[in-house]
């Protein structure tokens, strides 16, 4: 016995009945215009055609920049690895004009003096006559440029940056050589993919494969490049962008490497290992570095404000603090020049 629920055959074939006159309505309205079946089969080739155009277009860039990313590699990590010793000899020269001057304490000291005076005023001389946008640590310079805010020309910035760092870090300042290697790095990509006329898309991507080829081959990272380039530089996560920073970013480490050795750059020694009990005092560790590392850095760019708004008369102040104090008066003007670069 059927229950109440199952259909009855008149229901079905009433059904099916209407289902085929559907059927057949859309064969006649189809029939009846062939112009309609036409637009939408040349709509789907169209849309096929897209598809291949794009996929095609994808290969063909790949093909292009990835090994383009190697060339930026391997010369982001030469001119690293040329930074890197320069800094090395100028620190070396440096020591040895220290060890002199105790030697001759009557006038070693003035002579310690004059070298990190000089170094720094002809350092901030090369960098407000000829490269101002290698102020400060370069970095903002660079995002800059990323977002198509600046220009670069890289054939005064990379020697700029180069020889104004050097004279910078080696006449004794207290600086890093984390941005100067990025914009130069930045600067590198810019130089191949001109020089092998790469579109605007792709030579935006290779500046960035080259900062983050500089920071890679700075601190033997790779991965800090990669990830650098991706989250602070370009932000862009598109699987050519991540490519080609990826290979830069080796590339130039393993050059880095082949010079100055395996071992990190920065050592730290084997510690032992904090119980469980102590992680409440991490968080707390971790919540007051976090505020102090706000209120450090609005200091900062008020402080650059501040100094921006000194009338001329700045200039005649600044060439006295050089004489007396010559790493604050570096310090001023980088502070002074970097911090107006991050507003802008």
């Amino acid at each position: 016995m059927s229950s109440a629920s199952d259909p009855s055959p008149a229901a079905a074939s009433a059904a099916a009945s209407a289902a085929a006159s559907a059927a057949a309505s859309a064969a006649a309205s189809a029939a009846s215009n062939p112009e309609s079946q036409a637009t939408a089969e040349q709509k789907q080739s169209a849309e096929a055609l897209s598809e291949v155009q794009e996929y095609l277009d994808v290969n063909q860039q790949r093909r292009r920049v990835l090994p383009r990313a190697v060339l930026v590699g391997v010369s982001a990590g030469c001119v690293a690895v040329l930074f890197r010793l320069l800094l090395a000899e100028a620190d070396a020269l440096r020591n040895a004009l220290i060890g002199w001057s105790r030697q001759a304490p009557a006038i070693g000291w003035l002579a310690a003096m004059l070298f990190s005076a000089a170094g720094a005023g002809v350092s901030v001389l090369l960098l407000q006559q000829f490269a101002p946008e290698t102020r400060g640590s370069g970095i903002p310079h660079l995002k800059g440029v990323l977002s198509r805010l600046r220009e670069m020309c890289w054939r005064r910035v990379l020697p700029v940056k180069l020889i104004g760092g050097v004279l910078a870090l080696g006449s004794g300042l207290a600086l890093g050589r984390e941005g100067p290697t990025v914009q130069m790095g930045g600067a590198i990509g810019d130089a191949i993919a001109r020089g092998l006329k790469a579109a605007p898309r792709e030579r935006l991507t290779l500046t960035a494969a080259g900062a983050g080829a500089g920071l890679a081959a700075a601190f033997n990272a790779p991965l800090s490049g990669v990830i650098f380039v991706l989250e602070e530089m370009q932000r862009d996560f598109r699987p050519i962008v991540f490519g080609a920073a990826f290979i830069s970013a080796v590339v130039a480490d393993i050059v880095s490497r082949l010079v100055s050795g395996q071992g990190p750059v920065f050592a730290a020694p084997a510690y032992a290992m904090a119980p469980l009990s102590s992680l409440p005092a991490f968080v707390v560790l971790g919540v007051a570095a976090g505020i102090l590392g706000v209120a450090f850095n609005r200091s900062l760019l008020k402080m650059g404000d501040w100094v921006g708004r000194w009338p001329r008369r700045r200039k005649l102040a600044m060439r006295i603090t050089a004489m007396v104090a010559p790493e604050a008066s570096h310090s001023l003007s980088m502070l002074r020049h970097g911090c107006q670069a991050e507003g802008d």
